[in-house]
């Protein structure tokens, strides 16, 4: 009896440190000063201003979310950037319309500050989220808090990869806020937030029969695709590897994940529709560097896919849990797409490089649960060995931890926008409207609709163009007409006119603006008339011209003219003739453009916007055809008329409508199935409840 109580006595007080712990610090006041923790470390990401990272595409999505706040119709136009494109196409929409919503609100507050609030705020709920994943798997507040902190103040990526310790900056940031900062990655950090969220979600989906669960899975794993395609293709990723963790646990129904899945799809095919899907999937290789899948890239996967699964048999053979092997793959798949881009230059998927947040997100908590469960191992000798590695990853990342905690807010706080580059420009181009597009290269591009409505042949992202025509002219301009050796000027301003350019921005190698990417500047000023100059940029001039043109069927584009120079050469030519009648165009609204002027006989109406089957024209109320050229704009067939007026209207696509109204009727069907039978009963308890 003695023996017997010393040991419960000895139990006893080994627990009650456990006990007090979770006694004093509930999960939510926990969550809470972890968030307040972030929130203070990151405290410039929420003053107004530029922040003082050039290079950042932030500019981009605030365009969309200002332009949406104007005009929020999902099936109309964009005039502004890329030559005209459908709003469905210009990105994702959970973060622009969350953003527009709060512009809408908050009319005093810059959209700058209102869309970079609200992702930065995502960004410093990621440790959260973090937090209460490891908590649902471990069922301790303290591993799960350690996690939460490791995830908040270290990347190991500062010290594994060279390539981002040289990409460091002007303060010491937890690699997940300095891409957010300096590079914009604000939807990216949102879905990362989101990604343990969803995970769980699918886990206890799959463990417990209960359709609240899948429909909240469902609803997760919406959400990430919707804010971002890089944190969606994590999240797949993800999701993957969570089927073969959860391969052999008796409790795990794989087809009710699957069943999630599906539903989440049904719920985000309003904007997920067939067609946007396939552009996004082949123009997004093609903007991240090229990317082709050759022999490395299949190396490349071959030895990511083989290491998984041996790492899977090794755990299954051991007896491992599904939440260390989940972690542990989750570890070594991210890590193997960082470590092989950034040591070996080759991308094992595309854009290799922006998966090493996720890499740092899954090794955190692979990590603590790896010496949470060996420090509970029987063995002396083995918990020596994980205080000592725990002692040494602490050892490296003190310098880290020191310059985060102690570097302060001056390095890094906001600027004024009057004081940039890029805003003097854009404001002196608001204040000289064009009639036709501004064509602005570097940073410029990604900001200038961020302030103003302006017509520009560039824009923030080019994933979701159906016509790439613009963006390939648009490259060779800046390459300085390299592709045609010895007309280079030629081809320079026969490209400017055939986008419909009249202000040309270039930026000087002593320029301010961070990315210059005009090879050879100086050709401009041999060809353009400079209209406005400061330090090392200038804005030239193009003689202004409307955006449609009458034009003989001979002279519509019938080639590629990236390869074929002479029907570029035909179409400028008829562009600048003077001899022919003038058309005048004018935007009605966003989504309607309306021409006037004379129809000759035998003649069409180009109009150098992108053609788009939402497109529809009619002349004096007749419904009139419309065809494409070879440039990707639109061609129309007028009658003959001495005056007519022409009315282009965009309206969407059937396909759009039809998948609209398919998630209509899913989130219906969702929303009756969880509380359609709770408004059935309603009478009967009603009932009951008076009899009682």
């Amino acid at each position: 009896m003695t023996l017997g109580t010393d040991k419960t006595a000895m139990n006893f007080r080994r627990i009650l440190p456990e006990i007090r712990w979770q006694s004093c610090l509930s999960p939510g006041l926990l969550a809470l000063l972890i968030l307040l923790l972030n929130l203070w470390l990151n405290a410039p990401l929420f003053f107004s201003g530029e922040l003082p990272f050039r290079g950042s595409v932030a500019g981009g999505y605030v365009s969309m979310s200002r332009f949406l706040s104007q005009h929020p119709n999902p099936w109309g136009w964009n005039p502004l950037p890329y030559c005209g494109l459908p709003v469905q196409f210009m990105y994702v929409p959970a973060l622009p319309y969350l953003s527009a919503l709060g512009i809408r609100l908050l009319p005093h507050v810059s959209p700058d500050l209102v869309f970079r609030t609200i992702v930065s705020l995502a960004a410093c709920l990621g440790p959260v989220t973090l937090f209460f994943f490891a908590l649902h798997f471990t069922q301790s507040r303290r591993w799960a808090l350690l996690a939460a902190l490791a995830y908040s103040f270290l990347s190991p990526s500062y010290g594994l990869f060279p390539a981002v310790e040289k990409d460091r900056g002007i303060v010491q940031l937890p690699w997940r806020i300095q891409v957010l900062a300096k590079y914009g990655e604000g939807p990216h950090n949102t879905g990362l937030t989101l990604l343990p969220m969803a995970l769980l979600a699918v886990w206890l989906a799959g463990t417990r029969r209960c359709y609240p669960r899948i429909l909240l899975a469902a609803v997760l794993l919406a959400a990430i695709p919707l804010c971002n395609w890089v944190a969606a293709f994590a999240l797949a990723i993800s999701c993957l590897l969570l089927l073969l963790s959860a391969w052999g646990e008796p409790q795990f129904q794989a087809w009710r994940a699957l069943a999630a899945a599906a539903l989440a799809y049904l719920l985000a095919c309003f904007w997920l529709t067939p067609s946007f899907v396939k552009i996004i999937f082949f123009n997004w290789p093609v903007d991240s560097f090229a990317y082709q899948l050759g022999r490395q890239q299949a190396w490349a996967l071959a030895g990511m896919v083989g290491g998984a699964l041996l790492l899977r048999l090794l755990f299954r053979w051991l007896h491992g849990s599904f939440y260390l092997c989940l972690v542990t793959l989750g570890a070594f798949v991210f890590g193997w797409i960082a470590t092989v881009f950034y040591l070996y230059g080759v991308d094992t998927i595309p854009e290799s490089r922006r998966y090493a947040i996720e890499f740092e997100f899954f090794l955190a908590l692979a990590l603590a649960e790896g010496f949470r469960l060996t420090l509970k191992n029987s063995n002396q000798t083995v918990r020596l060995c994980a205080w000592g590695t725990g002692g040494l990853l602490l050892l490296a990342g003190v310098p880290q931890l020191w310059a985060y905690c102690t570097q302060g807010w001056h390095e890094w706080l906001p600027l004024a926008p009057e004081t940039t580059i890029e805003f003097q420009l854009a404001r002196w181009i608001a204040q000289h409207p064009p009639q036709g597009r501004v064509f602005a290269s570097g940073g410029l591009r990604f900001r200038l609709n961020s302030w103003f409505d302006l017509q520009q042949v560039g824009g923030g992202f080019e994933t979701g163009l159906r016509n790439r025509v613009p963006v390939d002219l648009a490259w060779g301009i800046r390459a300085a007409g390299n592709l045609w050796p010895g007309h280079e000027t030629e081809d320079t301003l026969s490209k400017l006119q055939a986008l419909g350019a009249e202000y040309v921005v270039v930026h000087g190698p002593k320029s301010q603006e961070y990315y210059r990417d005009f090879v050879r500047p100086e050709r401009m000023a041999a060809s353009l008339q400079p209209l406005y100059h400061t330090a090392d940029d200038t804005i030239y001039a193009l003689p202004p011209r409307r955006l449609a043109h009458l034009m003989r069927p001979e002279e519509i584009p019938n080639s590629d003219v990236r390869e074929h120079h002479d029907a570029l050469t035909r179409y400028v030519a008829a562009i600048v003739d003077p001899s022919r009648p003038a058309l005048r165009s004018q935007w009605i609204g966003p989504s309607e453009l309306a021409i006037t002027g004379a129809a000759p006989p035998g003649h069409l109406v180009a109009v150098q916007v992108n053609a788009d089957p939402g497109w529809r024209a009619t002349q004096d109320g007749r419904e009139i055809p419309i065809t494409e050229d070879k440039l990707g704009f639109m061609v129309l067939h007028p009658s003959p008329a001495a005056a007519t007026r022409i009315e282009l209207i965009f309206r969407g696509t059937m396909e759009q409508r039809l998948m609209a109204a398919v998630s209509a009727l899913t989130w219906l069907a969702c929303l009756w199935g969880r509380w359609g039978t709770l408004w059935v009963r309603l009478p009967t308890l009603y009932a009951r409840t008076r009899q009682t």
